[in-house]
């Protein structure tokens, strides 16, 4: 059945009614794939660049524990070379030997040997590595530009260093870690200033940054294809689920319209039907003082006839006079205090039904609420074995909703009547005490009924949790009066209690005094 576009436009938002908010949602999810994507390729990459930065490591590592052999035997002779001539910068005079068949030897120093195993290595696997100092012994180790500012990093405590740099030959990876002076060291270099642990230089280690990019390249194309297939297939199934929820709030918009509307009415009949009970109780109350007024009146007409006939008489006595006159009095007197009761109980009736039936807020009277909930919950107690006695701080006058304070008063006495005494069927007592304790209220309902085991104690705020379920219990009365304390009154409430014992709740909320309100007002 189609549904008029003003209810459905009240009930379902815009962004699912109208289709062109979904392209809203779709770009959205295109952004977040994209987003997603972006991560993963750069995960792909950063993964690359560390796998190649841990074989610069390794590298490095070799390089440095070929040095340490060498250092540890004093350097190595080898037979001089084309390739491999005497280092000018190694002054030892035992730098050049001959051997006893004429074959001529030099020195090679750590230094000397790493520089014969990068050019080696240049030539294999095109990787590049080199010593280098901002102190050279000699000027080809000079440090660039690049490796002068990892080794100043170094001498400020980095443990190595890695990033892709640009060269006239493509981008390079670059990495770089220390070389700190030892012992062995000191032979050479003592001369330079320098000290056990210092850093003496670094070596450097290079490769083309391509292959690299060539390496990741499928792995970049599978995850780009993987994301596209799954945006696809979820931007259709999202489309498709959105039509489904659209077609499903057409259809019953015009049904959630009618349970809201029959919702308010059932809370309307609601606080109908407990300003009736309220009246109950208010016309039981009001009957008596009515009638007590009623019977003085009347009894004063009959006094107002006597005098009259006495007045028509030739002789009329002054004590019989005196005596209608004194009735008259007594019966006014009497009528005038029993319509006071009345209208006090009319004012009382007054606040309770507007404070039931609205959650205004205003400055109310702790102990007159309390009175008045007793008032309105009288045609109950009176046939009950229940005293209530009612223990509250003078002049309490608090500023807030006394509707919910009510509610949470009404629900804890009809709670003791109905659980602590089993309906009237037990007697016992209601204690209700209020008082200011700093700058909170502190409310303590106690009553001396059959009290609660441990485990019911555990679960009585929890919503629809009743022992009388088979006699009407719906569970809701100190579900609903927690969270009035928590939620509305923003305080605590607690519940103590043992098998023959009674239930003593203390409540505490912050206490806005009225009083305080009405001078920062002023």
């Amino acid at each position: 059945m189609p549904i008029d576009p003003p209810a459905f436009s009240s009930i379902v938002p815009a962004p699912f009614r109208l289709r062109r908010w979904w392209l809203l949602l779709l770009a959205f999810w295109a952004a977040g794939a994209g987003v997603l994507l972006s991560g993963q390729l750069a995960d792909i990459r950063s993964q690359s660049i560390q796998i190649a930065a841990e074989g610069a490591r390794n590298m490095f590592r070799m390089v440095v524990l070929t040095r340490s052999w060498n250092a540890s035997h004093g350097g190595i002779y080898v037979p001089v070379s084309e390739r491999t001539q005497p280092n000018p910068y190694l002054p030892l005079e035992r730098r050049d030997v001959t051997t006893t068949d004429g074959q001529k030897l030099t020195l090679v120093n750590p230094a000397y040997m790493t520089r014969l195993i990068a050019e080696m290595a240049e030539s294999d696997t095109g990787a590049v590595f080199r010593l280098t100092s901002l102190r050279p012994i000699r000027p080809e180790n000079a440090a660039d530009a690049w490796e002068t500012q990892s080794l100043k990093a170094f001498e400020a405590g980095a443990n190595e260093v890695l990033s892709i740099e640009p060269t006239d030959h493509g981008d390079h990876l670059r990495y770089m870690a220390p070389l700190l002076v030892e012992k062995p060291c000191m032979s050479c270099h003592a001369s330079q200033g320098y000290r056990i642990g210092d850093v003496r230089g670094g070596i450097s280690v290079s490769q083309l940054y391509e292959p690299i990019v060539a390496a990741t390249a499928p792995g970049i194309r599978k995850a780009q294809l993987t994301y596209a297939a799954v945006f696809a297939v979820t931007a259709a199934l999202g489309w498709l689920l959105l039509e489904l929820l659209r077609k499903r709030w057409l259809d019953l918009a015009r049904n959630i319209r009618e349970l809201e509307t029959t919702r308010g009415e059932l809370v309307q009949s609601e606080k109908m039907a407990s300003l009736g009970r309220m009246v109950v109780g208010f016309a039981h109350e009001i009957n008596t003082p009515i009638g007590v007024a009623v019977g003085a009146v009347s009894h004063n007409e009959e006094s107002l006839a006597r005098i009259d006939t006495m007045l028509g008489q030739e002789e009329v006595s002054e004590e019989a006079l005196r005596a209608e006159i004194g009735a008259l009095h007594q019966g006014g007197a009497m009528a005038l205090a029993n319509l006071s009761r009345a209208a006090k109980l009319v004012q009382s009736f007054k606040r309770t039904s507007t404070d039931q039936t609205s959650e205004q807020i205003r400055a109310f009277d702790m102990n007159e609420l309390i009175q008045d909930v007793l008032f309105a919950l009288a045609g109950t107690l009176k046939r009950l074995p229940i005293e209530v006695s009612v223990h509250c701080a003078d002049a309490l006058r608090l500023d807030g909703m006394p509707g919910v304070v009510q509610q949470l008063l009404t629900n804890l006495v009809m709670n003791a009547v109905q659980h602590a005494f089993d309906e009237g069927r037990r007697m016992g007592k209601i204690d209700i005490r209020v008082e200011l304790v700093r700058n909170e209220v502190l409310l303590t309902f106690s009553d001396t009924g059959k009290g609660m085991e441990a485990d019911q104690l555990a679960r009585i705020f929890e919503p629809f949790y009743t022992t009388r379920r088979s006699e009407g219990g719906s569970g809701l009365g100190l579900y609903i009066c927690y969270n009035i304390v928590t939620a509305q009154l923003g305080g605590t409430i607690l519940c103590r209690s043992q098998p023959g014992a009674g239930c003593r709740f203390v409540i505490r909320f912050p206490a806005h005094l009225a009083a305080d309100i009405e001078r920062t007002q002023a």
